[in-house]
């Protein structure tokens, strides 16, 4: 706005005088419209003579331009305060460009009041870029697009920036990294190739080891399970051995009471007087019954049957077993006189892998508990041991 003010104003008196109380004298005439003259009243800057008409090289269109169309909106009195306003404008305008055209070069400042007057009026030479460049250039687009360029050289000068920064930090360090390298006994590259050499020495060295390792392992459970073999073969030719089902009665000997669960017989059992019998059921064991082969003796006490019918393993007697069924897992064959140990013949063919599995436990605990204590119950171990020519000891 103000560039239009000063490119529309025209001093018509070349030859005006300024005094320094900020008074012009009235040698000046505003030529102004006939709206804006009843309006303005007196000018408080003293008068002068300016021009209103302004010639433009610009094409114009013969419509209604968008300003008259907005001051067709607003009433009356508005308009007339707009003009008001507008050549109060013009006419301070007109005085800051007399000051500025013919300044009092030769009198000195009197006060701050004197300084702030005479250059104030200086305020009209500084027109904003965008629009000179309106002026001159026309509304194109181009200063925005210049604009956009500035903002783009500043942006990639700040990268610019950015990267010598990182260039800056990876030089120094590298220098630093060199720096420490020399000051070791030996150069990195050696370090590193000897460090290299013997890694691959070393993993030569447990790849031998290892394959020894796996060799010597290999041996061992071959080893084992001939081992295994031979042991269940001896067992098998063993209870191959085993007496007649039509004995009438079980020897007193058969079953021994020892610290741990499994019972091993080491030789032909022989008769004593001075022996300990066990009291067996008066039933008569029926002849049709015969241990397996993988029948097993095992005594117990009274109080491990709640874990074997836990296990499924229900001991049935002797005398109650089917003469053409099948045959139970367990068979109770007698108990001691005070009833505190039951013999049971286990059949280990007929149990699953959790019943074999939980019947060790068992068995383990039971030696476990026997080995911990002192003095073994003398009724639940026998008065005669077998000694190793076979002949019986009390």
């Amino acid at each position: 706005m103000s560039n239009a003010f000063s490119s529309s104003f025209h001093l018509l008196s070349p030859s005006i005088t300024v005094d320094h109380s900020n008074v012009i004298s009235p040698a000046f005439k505003i030529s102004t419209p006939s709206n804006f003259a009843a309006s303005t009243g007196p000018p408080s800057a003293g008068p002068s003579t300016w021009r209103t008409a302004y010639t433009s090289d610009f094409p114009t269109t013969a419509g209604p331009s968008r300003r008259s169309l907005n001051l067709k909106k607003r009433t009356a009195e508005e308009q007339q305060i707009m003009a008001k306003t507008n050549a109060r404008f013009a006419s301070r305008l007109v005085t800051d460009h007399a000051l500025v055209l013919y300044p009092d070069a030769d009198t000195p400042f009197r006060d701050t009041a004197d300084v702030v007057n005479r250059l104030l009026p200086y305020h009209v030479f500084k027109q904003p870029k965008e629009d000179l460049d309106l002026l001159i250039k026309g509304d194109k687009g181009k200063g925005k697009a210049t604009e956009e360029d500035l903002k783009n050289e500043i942006k990639e000068t700040k990268f610019a920036l950015e990267c010598h920064k990182r260039r800056d930090a990876l030089e120094a360090r590298f220098r630093k990294i060199k720096v420490r390298s020399g000051m070791r006994p030996a150069p990195d590259e050696q370090t590193v190739l000897l460090a290299s050499l013997a890694l691959d020495a070393e993993r030569s060295d447990t790849t031998l080891l290892m394959n020894e390792l796996r060799t010597a392992r290999a041996e061992l459970e071959r080893r084992e399970k001939e081992k295994r073999i031979t042991s269940n073969t001896a067992r098998m030719g063993y209870y191959g051995s085993a007496p007649s089902a039509a004995t009438p009665s079980v020897p007193p000997q058969y079953y021994r009471s020892y610290p741990y669960g499994y019972t091993q017989v080491y030789g032909t059992p022989m008769h004593s007087s001075s022996t300990s019998t066990f009291s067996v059921s008066s039933a008569p064991t029926p002849a049709q019954y015969a241990p397996t082969q993988s029948a097993i003796p095992v005594q117990l006490p009274v109080a491990s049957l709640p874990a074997l019918h836990a296990l499924g393993i229900v001991p049935i007697p002797a005398a109650s077993i089917p003469p053409d069924g099948q045959q139970p897992p367990a068979v109770l064959r007698g108990s001691t006189s005070n009833g505190t140990m039951l013999s049971l013949e286990i059949n280990v063919s007929l149990l699953q892998s959790a019943q074999m599995s939980g019947l060790a436990m068992v068995l383990n605990s039971l030696m476990s508990r026997n080995s911990s204590g002192s003095t073994p119950d003398p009724l639940a171990v026998p008065s005669t041991l077998p000694s190793n020519d076979g002949q019986t000891t009390t």
